[in-house]
């Protein structure tokens, strides 16, 4: 696969996919982003690839520069919960960026196809040294988009019933890894992904999935949905 990213004969990293503006790199120079990038490994991973695992020594810091995953964590008893949704130019990784060493909070998987930069603890902790900008980025990312994430799935626990989440997921995940098509907007995920993200049964999924595919907001497809109508699907959810 190739996923845009600017290589050299020796697969040193050059430059980044066009149209690619990572929210960790903004504010840099040219040849600031050039140096930082030039000590990144091009990384290339296959659909449903484990890249990261809850507790692992916190030793790498990710770029994500073409496909799209999620993050998740395992509790004690064995139950997997899915956190927020990864699309190309977010980080993942970050507690390699701390001056004490760590362990990740959370394991990050590809679901597709999907190239990643990536960076060893000793080399960004020298890059965010020589380029604060990372690190002001870094919180940047951490305060508006990791608590904004928590706080609205938090919210929606405890506010909304069971079809109200599936419905906000959905709406969640169009803005995030949905592709625009005549037909609508699609999503490739399933009902495990769609149960385990909301915290409801796969029989509540389905159960809404037909609701709302019989009033024309969406299509079931094989591994796919296909949102129709969104701007529906939070008023029918109360139907």
């Amino acid at each position: 696969m190739s996923c845009g990213c600017k290589l050299s004969v020796r697969n040193q990293v050059l430059g980044l996919p066009d149209g690619l503006r990572p929210r960790f790199l903004s504010g840099l120079t040219s040849a600031e982003l050039a140096s930082v990038l030039t000590r990144a490994r091009h990384r290339r991973f296959h659909a449903a690839s484990a890249i990261i695992s809850q507790d692992d020594t916190a030793d790498r810091l990710f770029l994500l520069t073409s496909g799209h995953g999620r993050h998740f964590v395992i509790t004690r008893d064995g139950h997997r919960i899915l956190l927020q949704w990864l699309t190309a130019g977010q980080i993942f990784g970050g507690a390699a960026i701390l001056s004490t060493p760590s362990q990740y909070l959370a394991s990050t998987e590809v679901l597709s196809e999907s190239c990643a930069l990536e960076w060893e603890r000793p080399t960004i902790r020298t890059l965010v040294s020589a380029h604060p900008a990372l690190l002001d980025n870094a919180f940047s990312i951490a305060v508006t988009e990791n608590i904004a994430w928590s706080t609205a799935a938090h919210v929606s626990l405890s506010i909304d019933d069971a079809s109200g989440r599936v419905a906000h997921l959905l709406l969640s995940l169009a803005s995030a890894i949905g592709e625009s098509t005549p037909d609508g907007v699609v999503m490739r995920v399933g009902h495990v992904d769609l149960a385990e993200g909301a915290g409801v049964a796969r029989e509540t999924v389905t159960r809404c999935l037909q609701k709302w595919q019989g009033a024309g907001i969406l299509a079931k497809l094989r591994s796919k949905i296909v949102l129709k109508k969104p701007e529906l699907l939070l008023a029918a959810r109360r139907d």
